[in-house]
Protein backbone atom coordinates (compact mmCIF):
# COMPACT_ATOMS: atom_id res chain seq x y z
CA UNK A 1 0.00 0.00 0.00
CA UNK A 2 1.28 3.61 -1.14
CA UNK A 3 0.46 6.74 -1.27
CA UNK A 4 0.78 6.45 -5.21
CA UNK A 5 -1.74 3.15 -5.06
CA UNK A 6 -3.77 3.70 -2.24
CA UNK A 7 -6.07 0.03 -2.87
CA UNK A 8 -6.99 -2.17 -0.32
CA UNK A 9 -9.07 -5.50 -0.33
CA UNK A 10 -11.51 -6.00 2.21
CA UNK A 11 -11.38 -8.71 4.39
CA UNK A 12 -15.25 -9.46 3.76
CA UNK A 13 -16.54 -8.43 0.50
CA UNK A 14 -13.03 -9.03 -1.20
CA UNK A 15 -13.39 -5.42 -3.68
CA UNK A 16 -10.72 -2.89 -3.33
CA UNK A 17 -11.19 0.41 -1.93
CA UNK A 18 -8.84 3.58 -1.31
CA UNK A 19 -8.52 3.57 2.55
CA UNK A 20 -8.26 7.06 3.24
CA UNK A 21 -11.25 7.81 1.35
CA UNK A 22 -13.47 5.53 3.84
CA UNK A 23 -14.91 5.80 7.08
CA UNK A 24 -13.73 4.75 10.42
CA UNK A 25 -16.16 2.18 12.53
CA UNK A 26 -17.86 3.18 15.58
CA UNK A 27 -16.64 -0.83 17.19
CA UNK A 28 -15.63 -0.86 21.25
CA UNK A 29 -12.47 -1.70 20.85
CA UNK A 30 -8.79 0.20 21.78
CA UNK A 31 -7.37 0.20 17.89
CA UNK A 32 -11.04 0.74 15.58
CA UNK A 33 -11.05 -0.44 11.92
CA UNK A 34 -12.10 1.11 8.20
CA UNK A 35 -14.94 0.38 7.33
CA UNK A 36 -15.60 -0.74 3.56
CA UNK A 37 -17.66 1.65 1.14
CA UNK A 38 -18.81 -1.72 -0.64
CA UNK A 39 -20.27 -3.88 2.35
CA UNK A 40 -20.54 -1.11 5.15
CA UNK A 41 -18.46 -3.64 7.09
CA UNK A 42 -15.02 -3.32 8.55
CA UNK A 43 -12.43 -5.33 9.76
CA UNK A 44 -12.34 -5.64 13.46
CA UNK A 45 -13.58 -9.41 13.66
CA UNK A 46 -10.86 -9.94 10.33
CA UNK A 47 -7.63 -12.63 10.93
CA UNK A 48 -4.67 -11.33 12.87
CA UNK A 49 -2.88 -11.88 9.61
CA UNK A 50 -5.38 -9.46 7.22
CA UNK A 51 -4.35 -6.83 10.32
CA UNK A 52 -1.19 -7.01 10.48
CA UNK A 53 -0.24 -7.11 6.64
CA UNK A 54 -2.72 -4.06 6.51
CA UNK A 55 -1.12 -1.98 9.37
CA UNK A 56 2.03 -3.40 8.03
CA UNK A 57 1.75 -1.50 4.53
CA UNK A 58 -0.07 1.24 5.56
CA UNK A 59 0.98 5.20 4.55
CA UNK A 60 1.97 7.41 7.29
CA UNK A 61 -1.12 9.60 6.41
CA UNK A 62 -3.29 6.25 7.49
CA UNK A 63 -1.01 5.64 10.99
CA UNK A 64 -1.21 10.22 11.50
CA UNK A 65 -5.21 9.60 11.40
CA UNK A 66 -4.90 6.67 13.29
CA UNK A 67 -2.90 8.13 16.44
CA UNK A 68 -5.08 11.28 16.17
CA UNK A 69 -8.71 9.36 16.40
CA UNK A 70 -7.59 7.15 19.56
CA UNK A 71 -5.83 10.58 21.14
CA UNK A 72 -6.93 10.94 24.61
CA UNK A 73 -8.56 7.21 25.01
CA UNK A 74 -6.53 6.95 28.34
CA UNK A 75 -7.39 4.95 31.48
CA UNK A 76 -10.67 6.91 33.28
CA UNK A 77 -8.95 8.18 36.65
CA UNK A 78 -10.28 7.24 40.30
CA UNK A 79 -12.90 9.52 41.11
CA UNK A 80 -14.79 9.93 44.53
CA UNK A 81 -17.51 7.80 44.74
CA UNK A 82 -20.88 9.33 43.67
CA UNK A 83 -24.19 9.91 45.16
CA UNK A 84 -26.67 7.61 44.60
CA UNK A 85 -29.00 10.36 43.66
CA UNK A 86 -27.00 12.10 41.17
CA UNK A 87 -26.40 9.19 38.81
CA UNK A 88 -28.89 9.57 35.73
CA UNK A 89 -31.32 6.29 35.38
CA UNK A 90 -31.00 3.55 33.41
CA UNK A 91 -27.94 3.42 35.15
CA UNK A 92 -25.18 0.83 32.98
CA UNK A 93 -22.30 -0.67 34.64
CA UNK A 94 -19.34 -0.91 32.61
CA UNK A 95 -17.09 -3.76 33.66
CA UNK A 96 -13.90 -3.58 31.71
CA UNK A 97 -10.61 -4.26 32.21
CA UNK A 98 -8.66 -2.70 28.65
CA UNK A 99 -8.82 0.96 29.77
CA UNK A 100 -9.39 2.58 26.10
CA UNK A 101 -12.05 -0.17 25.63
CA UNK A 102 -13.63 0.87 29.09
CA UNK A 103 -13.26 4.26 28.17
CA UNK A 104 -15.00 4.32 24.88
CA UNK A 105 -17.69 2.18 26.39
CA UNK A 106 -18.88 4.61 28.74
CA UNK A 107 -18.94 7.42 26.40
CA UNK A 108 -21.03 5.22 23.97
CA UNK A 109 -23.13 4.48 27.05
CA UNK A 110 -23.58 8.27 27.65
CA UNK A 111 -24.00 9.37 24.31
CA UNK A 112 -27.42 7.22 24.06
CA UNK A 113 -28.88 8.71 27.20
CA UNK A 114 -27.81 6.38 29.82
CA UNK A 115 -26.08 7.16 33.13
CA UNK A 116 -22.79 4.81 34.26
CA UNK A 117 -20.31 3.35 36.11
CA UNK A 118 -17.16 2.04 35.44
CA UNK A 119 -15.14 -0.87 37.06
CA UNK A 120 -11.46 -2.28 35.94
CA UNK A 121 -12.27 -5.92 37.50
CA UNK A 122 -14.94 -8.17 38.54
CA UNK A 123 -14.40 -7.85 42.27
CA UNK A 124 -14.75 -3.56 41.97
CA UNK A 125 -17.80 -4.70 39.56
CA UNK A 126 -19.30 -6.78 42.05
CA UNK A 127 -18.86 -4.09 44.94
CA UNK A 128 -20.47 -1.36 42.67
CA UNK A 129 -23.44 -3.33 41.30
CA UNK A 130 -23.85 -4.08 45.10
CA UNK A 131 -24.21 -0.48 46.19
CA UNK A 132 -25.63 1.41 43.37
CA UNK A 133 -27.82 -1.52 41.57
CA UNK A 134 -27.74 -0.64 38.42
CA UNK A 135 -30.17 -1.26 35.88
CA UNK A 136 -27.61 -3.70 33.19
CA UNK A 137 -24.01 -4.90 33.54
CA UNK A 138 -22.04 -5.03 30.13
CA UNK A 139 -19.19 -7.12 31.23
CA UNK A 140 -15.75 -8.23 29.73
CA UNK A 141 -15.22 -11.94 30.38
CA UNK A 142 -11.84 -12.31 30.93
CA UNK A 143 -10.58 -10.30 33.63
CA UNK A 144 -7.87 -10.60 36.69
CA UNK A 145 -9.21 -11.18 40.42
CA UNK A 146 -12.77 -12.42 39.24
CA UNK A 147 -14.23 -12.67 36.02
CA UNK A 148 -17.30 -11.08 34.47
CA UNK A 149 -19.10 -14.43 33.87
CA UNK A 150 -18.36 -15.40 37.42
CA UNK A 151 -19.07 -11.82 38.89
CA UNK A 152 -22.73 -12.42 37.13
CA UNK A 153 -23.52 -15.61 38.54
CA UNK A 154 -22.77 -14.25 42.33
CA UNK A 155 -24.81 -11.04 41.70
CA UNK A 156 -27.57 -13.50 40.20
CA UNK A 157 -27.66 -15.65 42.60
CA UNK A 158 -28.19 -12.71 45.43
CA UNK A 159 -31.50 -11.81 45.77
CA UNK A 160 -30.81 -8.15 46.05
CA UNK A 161 -29.59 -8.25 42.92
CA UNK A 162 -31.12 -10.93 40.79
CA UNK A 163 -32.66 -8.43 38.88
CA UNK A 164 -29.81 -6.67 37.24
CA UNK A 165 -29.51 -7.37 33.58
CA UNK A 166 -26.10 -8.72 33.15
CA UNK A 167 -24.30 -8.51 29.29
CA UNK A 168 -20.99 -10.70 28.89
CA UNK A 169 -18.82 -9.33 25.79
CA UNK A 170 -16.28 -11.60 24.84
CA UNK A 171 -13.41 -12.21 22.24
CA UNK A 172 -12.34 -15.47 23.14
CA UNK A 173 -15.48 -17.49 24.47
CA UNK A 174 -17.48 -17.48 21.31
CA UNK A 175 -17.65 -21.39 20.56
CA UNK A 176 -21.78 -22.22 21.12
CA UNK A 177 -21.21 -24.09 24.45
CA UNK A 178 -19.48 -21.30 25.91
CA UNK A 179 -22.65 -19.04 25.52
CA UNK A 180 -24.52 -22.37 26.59
CA UNK A 181 -22.94 -22.39 29.86
CA UNK A 182 -22.98 -18.52 30.09
CA UNK A 183 -26.47 -18.39 30.58
CA UNK A 184 -26.99 -22.23 32.55
CA UNK A 185 -24.23 -21.63 34.40
CA UNK A 186 -23.75 -18.51 35.47
CA UNK A 187 -27.50 -17.12 34.35
CA UNK A 188 -26.02 -14.10 32.41
CA UNK A 189 -29.19 -12.70 30.16
CA UNK A 190 -27.15 -12.08 26.95
CA UNK A 191 -23.97 -13.34 25.63
CA UNK A 192 -21.95 -11.48 22.73
CA UNK A 193 -18.87 -11.30 20.65
CA UNK A 194 -16.62 -8.79 20.48
CA UNK A 195 -16.20 -6.05 19.19
CA UNK A 196 -18.84 -4.30 19.87
CA UNK A 197 -20.56 -1.73 17.33
CA UNK A 198 -22.55 1.41 18.70
CA UNK A 199 -25.25 0.15 16.80
CA UNK A 200 -25.07 -3.46 18.46
CA UNK A 201 -24.67 -1.89 21.95
CA UNK A 202 -27.87 0.65 21.02
CA UNK A 203 -29.84 -2.82 20.49
CA UNK A 204 -28.61 -4.20 23.99
CA UNK A 205 -29.56 -1.50 25.98
CA UNK A 206 -32.79 -0.89 24.28
CA UNK A 207 -33.72 -4.76 24.75
CA UNK A 208 -33.02 -5.13 28.20
CA UNK A 209 -32.99 -2.08 29.92
CA UNK A 210 -35.78 0.22 27.18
Amino acid sequence: MSEQSLQVRCSNCTFSFDPLEASWCSCLVPTRSLVCPHCLRCFCKASHQYKQSFWAGAPETLWDQRMELHAGAAHLSGEPSPDPKNLARPLVLVVEDDPQIQRMTAEAVDELGYGHLVARDGMEGLELARRYGPDMILTDALMPRLDGREMCRLLKEDPATSGIKCVVMTGLYTRTHYRNEAVSRFHVDDYVHKPVDFNQLRALLQKHVG
